[in-house]
Order: C-alpha cells, then sequence, then structure tokens
C-alpha cells in the first residue's frame, strides 16, 4: 500500500507492503504523524515553531525547544564541526536576501559574522545564541523526519517499506530498491543507484534571479564562504539513515570531489554531477 500527503513543503509518500489493509493504513498513519510533528517543530515559516522561537529570542535568552529540534541541532554541529564549516544552519540571512526564504518576523537582525559555533546547546534541551543569527533547518530537517516515520511505523522484520519525501527517502525491509538519480541539471544520463535498509538524499541547483542583480544563485549557501552553491549542481548521498544523507548533500555541493573524507567518517558516498564535467562517484561504498 502506498499514499501520498503534502508535507514538508513537498509531496510525502510512505509505502507499507503488509498483507492486513487496515494495519498497513495504521502504520502509514504513524509515519505521516511524525513527519507532521517534525514540520511543525522546525518549519522556518510557522511562527510557533521552535526554529522561529530561536530566531525571535535566543540572542537574548536561553530557550527550551523539543527533543526533537535538540537532536537535530545536535546533528547539524556535529557535521558543521567535521566539514569546518562547510554545513552551516545559520546562513538563513542570505536565503533571505535571495527571496528563498521569508524574513521572520520579530527576530532581530542577523550579525553577519554570526556562525554555527555562536548556536549554544545547554542542558535540558536549552539553546542560546551568542550573537544574533537565523537558522534554518531546511537542509538537515526533511531527512531527519524521514527517518523518525520509519521509527514511528515500528515495521515487523520482513516488512518492506519506503518513505519518500520529494526525492529523500529511506528503505527499510529485506528488498533492495532501485532509484533512479533523476535531475533537470543532468538529462543526459539516468543513473539508477540499489538502496537497501539504508537512506538516499539529493540535491539539486533550482536557479534563481536575485533580486538586486542579474545573476543567477543556487538555493543553498557555502558556510565558509557565503557564496551561492548548487546553481549548476546535483547531488544524491547514500547513507545508513536519512538525516546523515540530507545533512552531507550540502557538504558535497560545497566541496564536490573534496568531500570524500568527510563521507568516509559518516560512512557515506555520493554521486555528483557538475555542468561541464558529468558524473563523479566521490567516497567508497561501506561494507
Amino acid at each position: 500500500m502506498i499514499r501520498a500527503r503534502p508535507l514538508l513543503g513537498t509531496r510525502v509518500d510512505i509505502r507499507a507492503e503488509m498483507s492486513d489493509v487496515d494495519g498497513a493504513h495504521a502504520t502509514i498513519d504513524k509515519g505521516f504523524a511524525a513527519i507532521a510533528e517534525v514540520h511543525r517543530l522546525m518549519s522556518f515559516h510557522e511562527a510557533a515553531s521552535d526554529v522561529s522561537r530561536l530566531n525571535r529570542n535566543a540572542a537574548a535568552a536561553s530557550v527550551t525547544v523539543d527533543a526533537h529540534t535538540f537532536a537535530v541541532l545536535r546533528f547539524a554541529q556535529k557535521v558543521s564541526e567535521a566539514s569546518d564549516g562547510l554545513f552551516d544552519i545559520t546562513t538563513a540571512g542570505r536565503l533571505v536576501a535571495w527571496d528563498f526564504l521569508p524574513r521572520p518576523p520579530g527576530a532581530p537582525e542577523p550579525d553577519p559574522d554570526a556562525s554555527w559555533r555562536d548556536v549554544i546547546l545547554e542542558g535540558e534541551n536549552r539553546v542560546r545564541f551568542a550573537s544574533p543569527l537565523w537558522i534554518d533547518l531546511g537542509g538537515i530537517a526533511k531527512g531527519y523526519a524521514i527517518d523518525q516515520a520509519i521509527a514511528a511505523m515500528g515495521l515487523a522484520p520482513g516488512i518492506q517499506a519506503v518513505v519518500n519525501a520529494g526525492g529523500d527517502l529511506r528503505v527499510a525491509g529485506p528488498r533492495t530498491e532501485p532509484i533512479h538519480l533523476r535531475s533537470a541539471i543532468a538529462m543526459d544520463e539516468v543513473p539508477v543507484v540499489e538502496i537497501e535498509d539504508g537512506a538516499l538524499a539529493c540535491s539539486s541547483g533550482r536557479e534563481h534571479l536575485k533580486p538586486s542583480g542579474d545573476r543567477r544563485v543556487g538555493p543553498y549557501v557555502h558556510g565558509k564562504s557565503g557564496r551561492s552553491i548548487g546553481a549548476d549542481s546535483f547531488v544524491a548521498v547514500a547513507a545508513r539513515d536519512a538525516l546523515t544523507a540530507d545533512a552531507l548533500t550540502k557538504v558535497v555541493l560545497a566541496a564536490g570531489s573534496e568531500a570524500e573524507a568527510i563521507l568516509g567518517q559518516f560512512g557515506a558516498i555520493a554521486y555528483l554531477y557538475e555542468a561541464g564535467a558529468g558524473w563523479i562517484t566521490v567516497g567508497a561504498a561501506q561494507d
């Protein structure tokens, strides 16, 4: 059985192969509920989300967030440290300036020199910002939501299931799933990646016209230089879980083939397409 809902700003499909129809519906409902909860907590657009509350208040005082949000922030810092800041959730100010995100109402103006190091994680799920800044978890929360859906479904051994959120997905069960790497950027070849009990996340360049000029920019920000990345690239990262795969797509867009060592730290492999260069594989498959 497969069902779909609009969540996380995209279409989410959940498939669970079960002979019990009522049981399959109940299992899929649990998956959708888990994704909806992550969306509620981590949306940049929702005024009551943890992300919005942090952007408004954390520069002035510590803010208590949900355990799910705290876990994502902690993993984001792990990736930022491993990548020496290539991945940085505090670049939302640039995305607002490029019209990829709306200006967060009520939030203080971000310090242009702020970085992931200014996000301070305290005990009891409390977070504060050492400088005014805006965070955006759009580059990592989707993967976490997918993992939470798989966990919430409570799948019995032998049940095949797939949670697919706009091309980022996780496969659970005994069978391999063939995944076609389709992108508007890479039209000439469509490689197939086989995923078994693991995850695949994709990030592609959606070109965007800057309001201040005619230069087109990509939808992601290089955490160290602040420049636009992803306008002419497509990357798919395979990893054990969707949280890891989702975050590492941005690292590969920023570092290209130089991301191999970072991918190795997380047991991941990347398939990168760059205009004019074609497809390359970055990293090595893990046992």
